[in-house]
C-alpha cells in the first residue's frame, strides 16, 4: 500500500492502473453514417484530411470510418496505489478516432463506446471509473499456441492466427496513434471521461483475421483493408478526469 505522501504528490496523469496484456489488434471500418447516428453529444467523425495524417496506413473506404478492436487476454493487473491484483481476465473493446468538442476547443481523441468482460470485479471497477463495461460470463475463447477466437452469441464471432514468428518490433502507427490520443468514454450516469494511456510493446506478430461484430444496428466484418496483429505489452492508465483536469496546462505532461 503507498502511503498518503505518495498519493498527496500524484499528478493527474500518473498510471494508477498497470497490467500485461496479449492482445490481438485489428483495424476495422464501420459505416459513417450509422456511426454518426451513435455519437454522443459533442463528438464528431474527424476530416479525411485528418484521418490521412494521423493514421496513413489506415486505407480510405467510401462511407467508412476505421477504428480499432482489441481482444485482449488482462494479467497482473493492479492499482498502483494499493497494489492489488486482479486475477486473468479477457476484456474486448473498441476504439474510435473522434473529434471531442469542447467550447472553442475540438480534440482528436480515441472514444470507448462499449467493453465486454467475463470477470465481474472488473465490470463492477470500470463503472466506478465512467467506463462502459458489459459482464458477459459465457463469453467463448479457444486457443491454441498461434490461434485465438472469441464468441459472443449474437453479439461477436471472431478468430485469428498467427502467420508469421518474425517480430515486427513495433506496432502499426494505426494503433499507436490510438493509443497516443487522450481515452475518452461516456459514463451510464452520461458523464464525459478522459483518461491518458500508454502502451508498451514487447511482441508484435502478423496475423490473419475473420470477424463479425454486431452492435447498434451495425454488423461489421473484415475485408480486404482490414489487418491484425498479436502483440504483447505492458500498459498504463491514469485516473479518469473531467475535460478541464485533462486538458489543463499544469497537468499535461510534458
Amino acid at each position: 500500500m503507498k502511503s498518503y505522501k505518495d498519493l498527496k504528490e500524484r499528478k493527474p496523469h500518473d498510471p494508477i492502473l498497470t497490467g500485461n496484456n496479449l492482445s490481438y489488434l485489428v483495424l476495422a471500418y464501420y459505416p459513417k453514417n450509422e456511426l454518426k447516428n451513435i455519437l454522443p453529444r459533442g463528438m464528431s467523425i474527424p476530416s479525411d484530411e485528418v484521418m490521412a495524417a494521423k493514421y496513413p496506413t489506415a486505407k480510405k473506404m467510401d462511407g467508412m470510418h476505421p477504428f480499432m478492436m482489441m481482444f485482449s487476454n488482462c494479467n497482473n493487473v493492479h492499482d498502483v496505489m494499493t497494489e492489488i491484483e486482479l486475477r486473468s481476465y479477457r476484456e474486448l473493446f473498441f476504439l474510435f478516432p473522434v473529434n471531442y468538442t469542447h467550447g472553442n476547443d475540438e480534440r482528436l481523441c480515441s472514444y470507448i463506446p462499449v467493453m465486454y468482460l467475463d470477470y465481474l470485479l472488473g465490470v463492477f471497477g470500470g463503472l466506478y471509473l465512467g467506463l462502459r463495461k458489459q459482464f458477459h460470463p459465457k463469453m467463448i475463447d479457444r486457443e491454441t499456441d498461434t490461434s485465438k477466437s472469441f464468441v459472443i452469441d449474437g453479439i461477436l464471432d471472431v478468430s485469428f492466427q498467427q502467420t508469421s514468428t518474425k517480430d515486427r518490433g513495433e506496432l502499426d502507427p494505426f494503433f499507436t496513434q490510438t493509443f497516443k490520443n487522450p481515452t475518452l468514454t461516456v459514463s451510464y450516469l452520461n458523464q464525459t471521461w478522459f483518461y491518458t494511456t500508454r502502451v508498451y510493446a514487447t511482441k508484435v506478430l502478423d496475423t490473419a483475421h475473420q470477424f463479425e461484430w454486431r452492435y447498434k444496428g451495425s454488423v461489421i466484418k473484415n475485408n480486404e483493408n482490414t489487418f491484425a496483429c498479436y502483440s504483447e505489452y505492458s500498459f498504463t492508465t491514469s485516473q479518469a478526469m473531467r475535460y478541464k483536469t485533462y486538458f489543463h496546462p499544469d497537468a499535461l505532461e510534458e
